[in-house]
C-alpha cells in the first residue's frame, strides 16, 4: 500500500533524496583523450610538449613569456564536462583549459603562432593571481577579435556584459576567493572539472565550485570549439597533465 505524504514524514522518510557524491575516477560513458604514452591525437610544438610517464608534461627553460598550446584534434566540443589531473612546477608556472576555442592562423617567423588560439579558459597559475577564475585568452589583442575583459573570478557567479560600454554583472558569490585558492598547492596534483552546457560554464577545482560564467553576450557567445591545454610562465617553469576524460552533452 502506498503511503500518504504526511505518512511518509511521520514514519521518518523525509521528501529529499540526498546527492550521492561523484567518484572523479568514474570514467564510464567517457572518452579518454590521452592514451598514457604519446602525443597521439594532439598538435602542439613537441619542443616544448611531450608525453612522459603516463603525464603530458609542457616545459619552459627560458626568461621569456608566452602562451604555448596543445590542441585536441578529435573534434570541436560545445556542451561538455572535462575532466583531469593538473599539476604546476617553478615559481612562475601558469597555465589552464581553453576551450570553446579558435585557432587564429600560422603568422610567418612567429615561433608557435601555428597553435594560437583565442577562447574560453579555465585559468589557474602557481601565484594564485588567477587561479580558479573563468576568462576569454589569449592571442587575440595581437591579431584576430580581442578577448574580452570579463572574468568570472574564483569565488564569483558572473553574468557577461551584454553590450558594448557595459560591465559584467556580478550575479553572487560563492565562497572566499582566499580560502579557495588554497585548494591548489604546489607541486601536488589538482583534479579540475569543467562543465559546459549552453551558456553556463562552470569550473570545479577539487570537489570545490571555484566559478560560474554566464555568457548572455549576443554576439560573442561561442557554442563550440577547439578544446586545448596550455603552458604560459616565466623562466623554469613546467605543466603536468594526466588522466583527460570528456563526455559529451546534449
Amino acid at each position: 500500500m502506498l503511503l500518504s505524504s504526511a505518512s511518509a514524514y511521520a514514519q521518518g522518510r523525509g521528501r529529499y533524496v540526498e546527492p550521492t557524491p561523484i567518484n572523479f575516477q568514474e570514467h564510464a560513458g567517457w572518452e579518454s583523450l590521452f592514451d598514457g604514452k604519446t602525443l597521439k591525437g594532439w598538435d602542439g610544438p613537441t619542443d616544448i610538449w611531450r608525453a612522459e610517464n603516463g603525464e603530458i608534461i609542457a616545459q619552459y627553460l627560458a626568461d621569456g613569456a608566452a602562451s604555448t598550446y596543445l590542441i585536441w584534434q578529435g573534434g570541436q566540443p560545445g556542451n561538455f564536462e572535462l575532466k583531469l589531473e593538473l599539476k604546476l612546477d617553478g615559481a612562475g608556472s601558469n597555465s589552464g583549459i581553453q576551450f570553446r576555442g579558435t585557432k587564429l592562423g600560422e603568422v610567418p617567423d612567429k615561433k608557435y603562432s601555428k597553435w594560437d588560439i583565442r577562447g574560453y579558459q579555465a585559468d589557474i597559475d602557481m601565484q594564485n593571481s588567477n587561479t580558479g577564475a573563468l576568462i576569454e585568452c589569449c592571442a587575440g589583442p595581437h591579431r584576430g577579435v580581442p578577448p574580452r575583459p570579463d572574468r568570472a573570478f574564483r569565488g564569483q557567479t558572473v553574468r557577461a556584459a551584454v553590450a558594448d560600454g557595459e560591465k559584467p554583472s556580478l550575479i553572487g558569490t560563492i565562497g572566499d576567493p582566499e580560502q579557495l585558492k588554497s585548494l591548489v598547492k604546489p607541486a601536488e596534483w589538482t583534479q579540475i572539472h569543467l562543465i559546459a552546457r549552453g551558456r553556463t560554464i562552470m569550473y570545479f577545482i577539487n570537489g570545490y565550485l571555484t566559478s560560474e560564467f554566464l555568457d548572455d553576450h549576443p554576439t560573442m557567445f561561442v557554442d563550440h570549439g577547439y578544446l586545448a591545454l596550455q603552458l604560459e610562465g616565466r623562466g623554469d617553469c613546467a605543466v603536468h597533465f594526466r588522466n583527460i576524460w570528456l563526455k559529451s552533452l546534449p
